[in-house]
């Protein structure tokens, strides 16, 4: 698959036409990581936006609904297109969960700096991306927390 073809099936990318995708192409590598790899860790400055290929990653997160009460909570991504490492795109460029490969994973990684410059200088391809990125962000958030009020009740 060619990098433009995984552009386009990407949850953060697809409503962007050909032509804005071709200038996202070139910020783009390959990367590839074995099974039980720590892609990222929680808090580190984030600096690429993966776009998952091929594999599967668990995404963990530390929730904590109370000051004094923290549980762990996972997310897996395992379609092509599914996205990690959004962080990279807003401030503080800080990373919000550890992302462990649970197989073999290929992924496109996008150098996040100059892709935020690309959306600081063409404004509709910015503001579609934070829209389908908003769109994530509220998913994972209400994933996460759905995942936490389960494991709440069946602990009552």
């Amino acid at each position: 698959m060619d990098t433009l073809q995984a552009l386009r099936g990407c949850e953060v990318f697809g409503a962007l036409t050909d032509e804005e995708l071709q200038q996202i192409v070139p910020l783009c590598r390959e990367e590839r990581y074995p099974k039980d790899t720590l892609v990222f860790k929680e808090d580190e400055e984030a600096k690429t936006l993966y776009v998952l290929q091929e594999g599967q990653v668990r995404l963990e997160y530390e929730i904590c609904p109370q000051p004094d009460y923290c549980q762990d909570a996972t997310i897996l991504l395992e379609q092509p297109g599914e996205v990690m490492g959004w962080s990279s795109l807003v401030k503080p460029r800080r990373l919000t969960a550890y992302g462990r490969c649970l197989t073999d994973v290929r992924v496109i990684a996008v150098d996040s700096k100059a892709l935020n410059e690309l959306m600081e200088q063409n404004s509709h391809i910015g503001f579609v991306i934070v829209k389908e990125l908003a769109g994530i962000i509220n998913r994972r958030l209400k994933d996460a927390k759905g995942l936490t009020l389960h494991r709440l009740m069946g602990a009552l």
